[in-house]
This record gives C-alpha cells, structure tokens and sequence, in this order.
C-alpha cells in the first residue's frame, strides 16, 4: 500500500552494488572522471583534455593531457607525441612519448620511437625500439610541461645560457 520506506531502498541499492560483477576476480574501475577511446574508435587528428584518459582505439595524432594519466590499452594504438603526467602502454605506440612523472611500458606494449620522462619502467616482454633519455631537465620536458612558480605563472627559461647569462637570470628570479 505504501512505497518502502528509504532506509529499505539503500539497503536494496547497496546490496545491488555490492553484487556487481567482476571482471578477472579484480572489481571493476568506475571510468567517473575518465575518458575512454573505445575499440572501435578512429581519431585522426590531435586529442587534447583535462582528465585522465584511457585508449582502446587507435589515433593518428598528438595526445595532450599534460596534467593527467594517459594508458594506452592492450588494443589500443597511437601514432604521434603523447603528453601526460603518467603514461601507461600495453599496446602499441610509434613516435614520442613524454611523461613528466613516469612511462610504463607493460609486458605487451610495442613501442617504436623516443621516450623522455623521469621515471621509467619497463616490464618484462615490452618490445621497445628507439631512444631513452630521463634528465628531468631536458629541453623536451620544459617545452611539454614548462616551469611553473608556486603562484601557477610560468618562469622563462633562457634557451641559451653563459656564465654571465646565468647570474642575471638567477639575480631576476631573486629580485622576484
């Protein structure tokens, strides 16, 4: 006669949620805040945003989430320059891969081209072609990521320095 009373209908929500399937016996990751190329997904053309991203398609073109994770999936392919705080491959990967925390490349990435990042982790089976460098001061990282102040605005880095180039540019950023 009456409709169930609330406390009955969390009760029946939280046990439909507690009874979602698995997948492998692992539970399954909520993609809330997540983008997700999906396998049957082409993009030609660069992709850029401001979430973590997860790609099971292909994409022909640059990747830009700078201030996120990036996971290239076992299916998953991108042919161009991929830009991400972590990145993550278990497919496959030709051209630049820059990370400015970590690059992992998982038992099942194929990767052909140049990895710069600070951290690096390569499992055993990963197939990589190309070339490493992991100087947290390379130009390639400054471009990507850029130097930023405590206040969030960018610092200006010379491209060439001297010995007297170098003692005016640290007496400006002590003067600021």
């Amino acid at each position: 006669m009456f409709p169930k009373s609330s406390q009955a209908l969390r009760q029946t929500a939280s046990s439909e949620a507690a009874s979602t399937p698995t997948r492998g016996g692992e539970p399954t990751q909520s993609l809330h805040g997540m983008s997700r190329i999906g396998a049957r997904t082409t993009i030609r053309g660069d992709v850029n945003g401001d979430e973590d991203l997860l790609i099971e398609g292909r994409i022909v073109g640059d990747v830009s989430f700078p201030h996120h994770a990036v996971t290239v999936g076992s299916d998953g392919q991108v042919e161009g320059r991929l830009i991400a705080r972590e990145i993550t491959v278990k497919g496959r990967v030709e051209g630049q891969l820059i990370a400015a925390e970590r690059i992992t490349l998982k038992a099942t990435a194929e990767v052909q081209g140049e990895l710069y990042a600070p951290g690096l982790i390569l499992e055993d089976g990963a197939a990589f072609h190309g070339n490493i460098d992991m100087n947290p001061e390379h130009a390639v990282l400054r471009e990507a990521f850029g130097t930023e102040r405590q206040d969030g605005s960018a610092v200006p880095t010379p491209a060439v320095q001297s010995g007297e180039e170098i003692e005016e540019v640290n007496a400006d950023r002590a003067a600021e």
